[in-house]
């Protein structure tokens, strides 16, 4: 019995030792895999450092009193001022993976300090953004506030409490949209749009009226998420800015309602505003609404060729049979571009019914040349004679567009008129009469341009 007593006891002893040898190992391993991940942070330059994230995050809480000594060693370390900087960037960026409120008061303490570097102190912010601790919010709305500060921390802790959504912010999340700086304005934006309060949403009403278009253009997002019945309105409101990037923003989410918008669009066709009229002719262009064709071909005759283009744009892309007859109608208008225009839509839908008054149009000397494009592209036989035709015209640039022209239309009784044209006294004609009879390719027209050739 007793030498049972005494087997047993030694089992036990000897499970006790393999468990107690076991666990200083593991410990032995985590604290090596601890001290590696810390010294190849130290190795790596900052666009380097995203590649230890997943690896903090799975220590944890276990490499948090490391760090935060780490951070303590600069006094006595001797490190220029340079190197203490960037070790307190890193110091704060890896608090901030391990996001453990074991290191919310040091990264407050570190947020606070104004003896540290800015970046040492953004850092820290950003970290405490990651971990959204609330007892973080009373120390970032300080810094937010302190204007001796410089923009890179009071910015980051805009964004800090915007992600923390703390009410308490708004009223100097709304003082700040009145900083000379952009970063500073930029944060409180951010801030205001992630707190989502009616307080908050009127400071991003006062956001769009600020001078900067791309401050405007971060605001819109926001009040159009917060506030999804005025879509529309902000939208429109957008499509005013004087910013081509809000406007352009503006287009694409237009777009994307489609027709249930059209209601504000069209009448915007008749804007004061140049600027205003181009976005409303484009979008209605992209959401291809047929009953804009009327209101687009008006835009045809704007006094701004860029409204004229983008109206031209958009009835191609409806591209509707009803609008083919009021197009015809205006390659007689009196001006010019409205002609060209109107030329350039019929050759564009390629609509046979236009065949014979761009045969007419083609006559034109100002305009003509356009014709002659829009008769290669829709490439109807009954082209091929009168554009020959235009191949002795003293107009260069109509002798360019015949040749393009039947390029796109091969045909056997061109030749003659095309050999005639490879000693046109413009290289452009001439190039473009060869390529018309390699196209056309009958032995004929293939000898002419080998004889051309050399």
């Amino acid at each position: 019995m007793k030498n049972k007593i005494r087997v047993i006891a030694g089992i036990v002893l000897l499970v006790a030792g393999f468990i107690n040898g076991f666990a200083q190992h593991s410990q032995s391993s985590e604290q090596e895999r601890i001290d590696q991940l810390i010294e190849k942070l130290w190795s790596l330059s900052y666009g380097e450092w995203g590649s230890l994230s997943e690896a903090f995050k799975e220590i944890g809480d276990p490499v948090t009193e490391p760090l935060m000594k780490m951070l303590r060693i600069k006094e006595a370390s001797g490190w220029s001022q340079y190197r203490i900087e960037w070790h307190q960037r890193r110091v704060a960026w890896a608090l901030g993976q391990v996001r453990t409120e074991k290191a919310i008061d040091l990264l407050i303490e570190m947020l606070q300090d104004r003896t540290l570097h800015d970046y040492g102190r953004y850092e820290a912010a950003r970290a405490l953004r990651k971990i959204k601790p609330q007892k973080a919010v009373e120390p970032l709305i300080e810094v937010l506030n302190d204007k001796e500060s410089n923009p890179p921390p009071r910015s980051e802790a805009a964004h800090a409490l915007g992600d923390i959504q703390s009410e308490k912010a708004v009223p100097s999340l709304i003082q700040a949209l009145d900083e000379k700086e952009f970063q500073i304005r930029m944060g409180a934006v951010y801030g205001l749009g992630h707190i989502g309060s009616k307080e908050a949403i009127e400071g991003l009403v006062k956001a769009l009226k600020d001078e900067d278009g791309y401050i405007r253009r971060l605001t819109y997002p926001h009040l159009i998420r917060l506030r999804p019945e005025k879509k529309a309105e902000f939208l429109i409101m957008a499509l005013k800015d004087e910013d081509w990037g809000v406007r352009e923003d503006s287009v694409k989410a237009l777009k994307e309602i489609g027709e249930p918008v059209s209601e504000h669009l069209i009448p915007l066709l008749e804007d004061e505003g140049s600027m205003v009229r181009r976005g409303a002719a484009r979008v209605l262009g992209l959401i291809q609404l047929q009953r804009a064709g009327g209101v687009l071909i008006e835009a045809l005759k704007d006094s701004d060729w860029m409204v004229r283009n983008e109206a031209a744009v958009a009835l191609v892309r409806i591209n509707s049979g009803n609008l083919i007859e009021p197009l015809i109608g205006m390659l007689k208008d009196k001006n010019s571009h409205v002609r060209e225009e109107a030329a350039w839509i019929l050759g564009e839908m390629k609509s046979e019914m236009a065949v014979d008054p761009l045969i007419q149009a083609l006559r034109k000397k100002d305009t003509g040349w356009m014709a002659a494009m829009a008769l290669g592209k829709i490439q109807s036989q009954k082209a091929v004679k009168p554009l020959t035709r235009a191949l002795k015209d003293e107009n260069i640039r109509k002798r360019r567009a015949a040749a393009w022209a039947l390029e796109r239309i091969p045909s056997g009784k061109a030749v003659n008129a095309l050999i005639a044209a490879l000693k046109d006294s413009d290289e452009e004609v001439r190039m473009g009469a060869a390529e018309a009879l390699k196209r056309i390719g009958t032995p004929e027209a293939l000898k002419a341009v080998e004889k051309y050739k050399k």
